[in-house]
């Protein structure tokens, strides 16, 4: 078995290093005192030039040159076997370890893992929970999928009492978790290249909560159907959140702001335990604070500094992050990408002043595209306007059977939406340049590339 142990003063290679969870295993790692620590990674993404400022070699580009002289090669999931430096790995006997084996290992090192996993939330729920622990002087080590303003990084090294992580379904990555705390937002169909059906999702996070010990729990929204089936199910301790009146938390008397925040009661056991206003959009994240903040009173975090480090907390990057003003009209993007991810924006926005709600969408990956089709039709609704550039296939082959015109086609003819399809993010940019309008609210969302829209619009 490799361990990362025997690696200290070797050197350590890492595939896709510009991947939010690739470098911040690297800079744990370096802070940790690895010294010989090099990567790669097929463009120039935001983490690389903080990784460089540490010494590390980074390079953009994939080459066999890059990976000789290694004695170890991390790799993310993103990663085929056919790319050059993995099969320069395989072929000359250097030792190889997935991402999700190394993040093992690491939070191994730690007496708390504290794992948020689900389909939908993980970043958000893991950052609420970070900021609190964080403003809690608990010295926690984080490690997220997005940037946590308050740290302005993904990755924070701290002592070796908490780790803080998100725990990603994706080919069973979170398998390699060990969690003390394991937090579960909720299960739904996705990654369907790899699970085929949501029966094995569920029998994955079925696995997933199995290593928890005795004196371990899950915290689970009881809202969720099968995460409410998996704490029937799991034989650990359960403590449950949702808006459901038979949840040990709940929530009631909710109002939003115009800006679209909310503010609501937070009831235990159906004794009012605190008012909680939170400084970011949507009922969906109550939800996720609920689950932060019980987190928080599991490890003796009064309420009220939970509460006051919700209040501080704008989101995590790429998570409805305002990116500029075109037109007078306020442009902002989110990483959601699954239709219900999109629909749940969608309704988090509504409550915000406005003229007309605009929404520029790029479908992720051609094989979700179709295993989701009927589900993205039908979850734009709310929207005034909707925009659908080509499919970003990311590591799938071009598949011409499915295409984002037949997505915007289905739209029209079933809901008579204002849904156009524009291929291009440089076209999508100068339509929007051309018709928003002072006042309107545009939104761009996906998980691809069309976070870089922006760079389009206001040059």
């Amino acid at each position: 078995m490799i361990d990362i142990d025997d690696f200290k003063d070797k050197r350590i290679h890492f595939i896709a290093i510009g991947g939010s969870s690739m470098s911040g295993l690297a800079e744990i790692l370096h802070s940790w005192g690895y010294k010989y620590i090099s990567g790669s990674d097929n463009a120039e993404a935001k983490p690389l030039p903080r990784l460089r400022g540490m010494g590390m070699k980074v390079t953009v580009g994939h080459s066999v040159e890059n990976i000789k002289g290694a004695d170890l090669c991390v790799h993310s999931a993103a990663i085929a076997p056919t790319n050059c430096e993995y099969k320069y790995a395989a072929e000359n006997n250097i030792p190889i370890l997935t991402r999700a084996e190394l993040l093992g290992q690491i939070s191994d090192r730690y007496s708390n893992c504290i794992s948020i996993a689900g389909t939908h939330g993980k970043t958000t729920t893991t950052s609420m929970i970070s900021q609190i622990f964080y403003m809690a002087n608990t010295a926690p080590t984080i490690h997220i999928g997005g940037i946590l303003p308050i740290i302005g990084s993904n990755v924070h090294v701290g002592d070796d009492k908490y780790f803080i992580t998100e725990a990603c379904e994706y080919v069973d990555s979170f398998l390699c978790l060990n969690p003390t705390c394991a937090i579960v937002l909720n299960i739904d169909s996705d990654h369907l290249d790899y699970f085929i059906n949501l029966e094995n999702i569920y029998k994955s996070f079925l696995k997933f909560v199995e290593p928890i010990p005795a004196d371990g729990y899950l915290i689970g929204c009881l809202d969720d159907p099968l995460t409410a089936k998996l704490m029937q199910e799991c034989g650990k301790r359960c403590i449950n959140y949702g808006f459901s009146l038979k949840a040990d938390y709940y929530a009631k008397e909710i109002e939003f702001n115009e800006k679209g925040f909310p503010r609501y009661n937070m009831y235990h056991n159906g004794k009012l335990l605190a008012r909680v206003e939170l400084s970011i959009v949507g009922k969906l994240n109550i939800l996720n604070s609920m689950a932060a903040i019980i987190c928080a009173l599991e490890h003796s975090i009064p309420i009220e500094k939970a509460i006051e480090a919700l209040k501080c907390f704008r989101g995590a990057g790429r998570r409805f992050e305002d990116r500029g003003i075109c037109n007078g009209a306020r442009v902002v993007h989110d990483y959601g990408h699954h239709p219900q991810e999109v629909a749940a924006t969608i309704i988090a926005a509504l409550p915000i002043e406005r003229k007309r709600l605009w929404l520029v969408y790029q479908p992720a990956l051609f094989s979700r595209t179709k295993a989701q089709f009927e589900r993205l039709v039908d979850c734009f609704i709310g929207a005034d306007k909707v925009i659908i550039i080509d499919i970003y296939g990311s590591r799938e082959p071009f598949d011409e059977t499915i295409h984002s015109k037949m997505l915007v086609d289905k739209i029209v003819k079933k809901h008579h939406m204002d849904c156009i399809y524009i291929p291009t993010m440089q076209e999508a940019a100068e339509y929007l340049k051309q018709h928003l309008e002072a006042g309107d609210l545009c939104l761009t969302m996906g998980s691809g590339t069309v976070d870089k829209l922006d760079g389009f619009i206001f040059n």
